[in-house]
């Protein structure tokens, strides 16, 4: 951007999305809170797809509080949240720890008609087992399979990983057995 502005390139929601997005990738989230914030003061238009990435810079940057900020801050801009919003955030609370939170942003989503999305299923199912709440991560494996979606490799592992750690390795060989029945690749995580 820098560069840009030496030059008299013109700045929009492009080169700022892209820019947050790299911050994202670089683990860099405080640059990307000031990229949105600049947006802002430039009034260039802050997009769902700037506000998802800056979102996922918190999560990556294991900062979930202030992922929450962006996002409501989103909703008060009126920029609707995407599956991949709600994902991000489901994902900053799983690393930060925050399974009922996790779960309250899973129900918001499903009321915002987003459905059983596997993505944020798997987030809310780390962030359960993380919790030591082996029968929600469960209840919530069954929700994605009664929706008609099909589980990921991933949603059975966080699953399995869940169960294992609150002891019921039967119900998780019973997991293991499903996955290989349904010709899912078997991980070295499944193990």
């Amino acid at each position: 951007l820098h560069q840009m502005e030496r030059e008299g390139v013109q700045k929009n929601e492009v080169t700022f999305s892209s820019a947050i997005s790299a911050c994202e990738k670089s683990g860099n989230w405080k640059m990307a809170l000031e990229l949105l914030q600049r947006m802002k003061n430039e009034g260039i238009a802050r997009t769902a797809i700037a506000y998802n990435a800056a979102i996922s810079a918190c999560e990556k940057g294991l900062n979930p509080s202030k992922a929450l900020e962006i996002f409501d801050t989103m909703k008060q801009e009126g920029v609707t949240p995407t599956v991949i919003t709600y994902s991000a955030l489901i994902s900053a609370c799983e690393k930060g720890q925050q399974w009922k939170l996790a779960l309250e942003v899973l129900e918001e989503m499903k009321k915002a008609g987003h459905g059983a999305n596997v993505i944020a299923y798997s987030a809310a199912i780390s962030a359960l087992s993380k919790g030591q709440q082996w029968e929600k991560a469960l209840e919530l494996f069954r929700d994605i399979q009664k929706s008609g979606e099909r589980p990921s490799v991933v949603t059975y592992n966080a699953t399995m990983t869940a169960l294992e750690k609150g002891l019921q390795w039967e119900r998780a060989l019973d997991l293991f057995d499903e996955m290989k029945f349904k010709n899912l690749p078997v991980t070295v995580v499944s193990y």
